[in-house]
Parts: C-alpha cells; structure tokens; sequence
C-alpha cells in the first residue's frame, strides 16, 4: 500500500523560514485583537487570525489600487482566488500584534500578498493569497502603474 496524501489531497509546502523575520516585509503595522477573537481556551481563534491578515491584504490592496474599494468609482475588482494559511503558535488575548505584509509574486493578472502575524517578535500565522484583478468581462491584466507599486513591495 503507497503511503503519503492521496492524490485527491492538496497540500502546501511548510513555508520559507525567511517568512519568521518582520525584517522579510517591506509594509508593517499594529493590529489589536478584539475579546471576540478569543476561543475557549483564551486564545486568539483561526478565524480571527485569517481576519486580521485579510485586513493586512486590504490596506495593502488600498495602497496599490487606490479605487479598489471606492464601489462609485472603481472600475477593477480584487478577489481573492487561493488563500493558505498556516497556524505556527497560539496567541493570547488581549494582544497587539504586528502586521507584515509584501508581495510573493506578480503575474499577468494575478498577484500574491504574503502576510505575517508577529507576537513579541514571535510569528503566529503566515498567509498566502492569490489575488485576481477583475473587470467586468473577467481577469484582467494588471495596469502598469499598478504593477510597478507591487514590483516595490516584493518580499
């Protein structure tokens, strides 16, 4: 009998350990956890954890695409098409925690945002999501001006 996942099972890689250091990230901020982030065991849940990168990716998004957001005015769309994230340690409530954030990769209409939770210099969850830009017929390839921001904010 073959042994390892099945074929049927996706899998990612551990990620880089690079990707433990803030100093890997070129966007950095603080984020403080709310009391309805904590699960029963008085941590900070899966959930809230995924909630607080998904925060990270839009302020990032907003900096790159400043319309992004602006439903009057945009005219391109953001939607997130493959997110993985990986829980490394338990994080307590109450907490504030550091936010890092830059670009894994940039495609033809596509990007990565790879994002990182730091508790007291210790990373608590990375992320990795694969951003489509949209117009109304579909993916659409990323404008030039975009592009170059996000060229800016590699890892």
């Amino acid at each position: 009998m073959e042994s390892g996942p099945s074929p049927l099972v996706s899998t990612v890689p551990r990620p880089n350990p690079a990707r433990l250091s803030t100093a890997t990230y070129p966007v950095h901020a603080r984020i403080e956890a709310r009391f309805s982030d904590m699960d029963a065991n008085g941590h900070l849940n899966n959930v809230a954890l995924e909630t607080l990168h998904e925060n990270t990716r839009a302020t990032l998004n907003r900096q790159v695409f400043p319309d992004a957001y602006n439903l009057a005015a945009a005219r391109l769309r953001i939607v997130a098409s493959t997110i993985v994230v990986h829980y490394l340690r338990e994080a307590p409530w109450p907490a504030v925690l550091d936010t890092a954030i830059g670009i894994g990769h940039v495609g033809r209409t596509s990007f990565i945002a790879s994002s990182g939770l730091f508790l007291d210099d210790a990373c608590v969850s990375l992320c990795d999501t694969v951003l489509v830009l949209l117009d109304d017929d579909g993916p659409t390839p990323i404008p030039d001006d975009a592009r170059a921001r996000l060229d800016a904010l590699r890892l």
